[in-house]
Formats: structure tokens, sequence, C-alpha cells
């Protein structure tokens, strides 16, 4: 992530589009994006000038000779602080991922291929943007529901920052006034700062840091959405189950048996603020041939995997239960299926009819009831900290819990404390270590173990 070298990756989604991006970034990124384009032509011409702006171009040497777009954004004004460019190309996987096999072997080995979030870590290192806009980037990439993207972008205002900003400046006046207590000790008119006063205040960040990480949300609330699987055996009403909860016809449904081969999943918001991905699996029986072997696989796979499993029967007796149901690792709820003229449901199912909609508001308030707490909650502003944030704060708690352990010496909780600091310069170096783990998480660069954590689930181009 660090050898200085250039990088190109493709910066656009996957899959068939209009136009597609191929980006490059480093020293060289302007040279070798010349040398794949045709000589003589606007863009060639604007980056030999380092111009900067948007050039129309053609592809040259051994790419098909197509019209594209180049911006040229040479540094320190750029992204990530160092000079960088894109091609936009017609929207070809193909086509694309030749640009940037071309781009590598024009950088005669000073250009190779971007790694996950490289872009993003450069941006952070160069002091572009701060780590909650990088956490931010994260958090939508992983995003699956429209609450886990309110849950990202609540992450763009760094509440947690302004507020880490805020408990430092307490940190730094303290630290300022043990330092005064090392330098000046032989003066007099200097007043160092009283070891209880200085224990009050170390309690009072320590409390609100302690705050601030329990209600951590931001990037890991969006990581993932509960997931709650329709599980039971074939032709039991699941994916008729599956479309009346979602409102609209997802999956097919058709009285034969094994009609859903695979699973199907959507976003499902059960309660204000509470979404789920709800997963429609296939019927779970006797496997007999090789496409029913392969049907349970993935129904079973999807059933371990799951925070809430609906195991579904037709209700028509008591006994009437998923055949083999594996031991999910969340919560099972019991639901009686095709109960469409009144008849009561078994004890301890929920009574549902896809055609009436019987049961379907009870069947959500269990399941929000029964994902309560786990990950898909939309998150505040003020309660939106990133995951690497957290780790931060947890680092500055335990150099503060260090500094008042210092403080304290042997001195049991409770006990009086002495008048001077008995080891100002251990008391002042704990702070300092809490100081900036503060201040990487108000803006500063951080740690390159807690940037290798983050970007490494970024995707590659971002």
């Amino acid at each position: 992530m660090g050898d200085g070298r250039t990088i190109v990756a493709v910066a656009s989604a996957p899959g068939p589009a209009a136009r597609g991006i191929v980006r490059a970034g480093g020293a060289g990124c302007l040279h070798a994006v010349r040398a794949v384009l045709e000589p003589g032509c606007a863009a060639e011409r604007a980056l030999a000038q380092g111009a900067r702006g948007v050039h129309a171009g053609r592809l040259a040497g051994a790419l098909p000779p197509i019209a594209v777009l180049v911006v040229a954004m040479p540094g320190p004004a750029s992204a990530t602080g160092e000079d960088c460019a894109e091609i936009h190309a017609p929207g070809n996987a193909v086509l694309l991922d030749r640009i940037v096999d071309a781009l590598v072997a024009a950088g005669t080995g000073e250009v190779r291929r971007a790694g996950p979030g490289e872009f993003s870590a450069r941006a952070v290192l160069a002091g572009r943007i701060p780590l909650a806009e990088a956490e931010r980037v994260a958090a939508a990439i992983a995003a699956e529901t429209d609450a886990q993207l309110d849950a990202a972008a609540a992450l763009r205002r760094n509440a947690g920052g302004e507020r880490a900003a805020a408990l430092a400046g307490i940190v730094a006046d303290a630290l300022a006034l043990v330092e005064a207590g090392i330098d000046f000790t032989d003066q007099e008119d200097v007043q160092a700062i009283a070891p209880a006063e200085l224990a009050a205040r170390l309690a009072e960040v320590r409390t609100a840091l302690g705050a601030m990480i329990a209600h951590a949300g931001g990037a890991e609330h969006a990581r993932r959405a509960a997931r709650v699987v329709l599980a039971g055996p074939p032709n039991a009403g699941k994916s008729s189950l599956f479309n009346a909860l979602l409102g609209r016809t997802r999956a097919v449904e058709s009285p034969e048996r094994g009609t859903t081969r695979d699973t199907v999943e959507e976003a499902l918001e059960v309660a204000p603020g509470v979404e789920v991905l709800l997963v429609d699996a296939p019927g779970l029986d006797e496997a007999a041939e090789a496409i029913d072997h392969l049907m349970q696989a993935r129904a079973r796979a999807a059933i371990e995997r799951a925070d809430v499993v609906l195991a579904c029967g037709d209700g028509d007796s008591a006994d009437d239960a998923p055949l083999h149901l594996p031991d999910p690792a969340g919560r099972v709820i019991r639901v009686a299926t095709k109960l469409d003229d009144g008849r009561c449901a078994p004890p301890g199912a929920i009574a549902t009819s896809a055609r009436t909609g019987r049961g379907l508001d009870g069947l959500r308030a269990a399941i929000a009831a029964d994902v309560d707490g786990l990950c898909g909650h939309r998150q505040s502003e003020e309660d939106s900290l990133g995951a690497a944030q957290a780790a931060l704060l947890a680092e500055a708690v335990t150099a503060l819990e260090q500094a008042r352990d210092i403080v304290r010496g042997n001195r049991r909780a409770g006990e009086p404390l002495p008048a001077r600091l008995a080891h100002p310069e251990l008391v002042a170096a704990s702070l300092r270590t809490a100081l900036d783990r503060l201040g990487e998480v108000s803006g500063a660069i951080p740690p390159d173990d807690v940037l290798g954590r983050l970007f490494s689930s970024f995707c590659i181009g971002k």
C-alpha cells in the first residue's frame, strides 16, 4: 500500500453499462495514460502539458481505437493528493480490463494494480479525507439495505470526530499542567495539577469515551443486516408468505413441489427503523436426485447463517415442522401457513395466511422483537461511529486507565490521593498516547494497523 508506485484499477461497478471508469493514481499515472492514447490526440497533448480537466482522446497501441474521455487531476489538488487520471470508456468489462493491462505494461514496473481500498487509503494518508469519510465509503460498499445506507451516510458528518476533538482538549489541558509540574518544579509560582483533580478529569473523559464506544453504530452496524430465513418442507407456502410479507411478487409461487431451487433475498422493513434481509430457501425433504442435493445444501447453508428462522408448516397438525431442520445460530419462530379459513395454529406457532393477510403484522412484530439489538437498526448521527474509530477510542481509554493507575499508585479506590504526582513523567507519557489516539479519530492520520484493518474490506478501485 505504501510502495509509492502508480496504482490502477477499474473504478466503476461491475456489469454492462454505457460507461466504465479506469482510475490511475501516482507520480507516473499521467505518463502511463499518455502511453495508451493515440499520439497527438487532444487528451494526449493535454496530459503532456499536465493540463487539468476533461479531454477527448482515442485509445491506441494494442487497444482498439475507441474514443474515450480522459479526466486529468494533477496533484496536489486531487482526491489522493497525487497525480490522478481516469479513462472513461464504454462499459465493457473486457475492454476495461484490457485498458488496465495496457496501463500496467506501459509503466514498466512502476505501475501496478491497486489493492482493496488503496485509493481511499492514499487519500487518508495525504490528509485529503478524514478517517470517518473512509469508513463511510466502506460502509456504503457493504450496505445491503436502505437502513445500512443511512447508517453509512451518518458517518459523513463525523460527529464522533467532533466529540473526540472536544475530549482531546480536556486531555491536552491536563497534559500541559502535568508537564508544567515537570519543567518548573523549582518555581513556586507554577502550580502543577493536583492528583485528585487530574483523576477527576481523567474519569470524566473515560466515562464519555465509554459511552461513545458503547453506542458505536456506523460502519459496524452497516456491515450486515439480520438474516431472516423461511425454512420448511416443499409446498409449505414459504414463497407465498415471502411475497406477502414484501407486499409484491418476488419469488415464484406454484402448488408443485420444489419450485424454489435457490435462495431468494430481499430487504424488508419489519418495523420503523428495523430492516432485515428476508430469505426464501428451498424446501427441506429427502433428496432424491443430484439437483435435490444441491437445493438441500443451499437451504441448510441459509439456515445456518440465519439470525432468525421462520419454521414454516401448513398448520394441518401440531407435528407439522420442517424436516431435518439444522440447528440455526439464531432464533426460531414457528409459523403456520395457509390458514385461510380461520383455523387455529398449532400451539406455539403464529397463524398466517398469505391470501388474506392474516397474522402478517404479528409475524413482522415477532421478527422485529427477535432482531432487536442485532444489525438492522438505523443509527442516529450522534451514535454513528465507525469500527476503526471505536478501536482508536478504546486504545485512548486504555492509555487513560494507565495514567489513572499511575496517579493512584498502590492505593485502593476511595483512599485519598497524595498532594503531588509521584511519577509525572509516566503520567505524561500515557496522556500523550491518549491524546494521539483522540487526534487520530478527529482528523489526524491513524496508525498503519488501523488503516490495514479498515481498507482490507474495500472494493478494488475505491
